[in-house]
């Protein structure tokens, strides 16, 4: 009987591990095309992206007073690392042994509504969340 028990937790183990490989490939996907489909003037609104898991509080940064027509890939490089920073706190395993992997991709920077819709401009947004949503659901 111990032999089964040992080669049932091995088991077990191995596709803790495999699950817990697949969503963290999944986020760091998510993070990787939310930052490359961002657009970026200040830079204020790609590195205020933040992945939780509903604690804490979310990053959100004003392009006010920021320099404009800054280089877009060294600023979603910026809003990509720090993404990756969010992933590596999740503590993924513990949270799929549980049952609770809910996580929430924000953008708290106050002109957010306005990238994805325009709603304060004359065109009609970026759609960012859309596309992010149609991609991965």
């Amino acid at each position: 009987m111990p032999k089964i028990q040992d080669t049932f937790s091995r088991l077990k183990g191995q596709l803790n591990d495999m699950a817990e490989e697949q969503v963290k490939e999944r986020l760091v996907d998510m993070a990787d095309y939310t930052t490359r489909i961002s657009p970026v003037d200040t830079g204020a609104y790609v590195t205020s992206f933040s992945i939780t898991t509903g604690a804490g509080r979310p990053r959100g940064k004003s392009s006010e007073n920021r320099l404009k027509n800054q280089n877009p890939q060294v600023k979603q490089g910026e809003g990509f690392d720090l993404l990756m920073g969010d992933i590596a706190k999740l503590n993924i395993s513990d949270r799929l042994a549980s049952g609770n992997m809910r996580v929430t991709l924000r953008n708290n920077s106050p002109h957010a509504r306005d990238v994805e819709d325009g709603a304060n401009w004359r065109s009609s947004g970026y759609h960012v969340f859309a596309r992010i949503r149609r991609k991965f659901g």
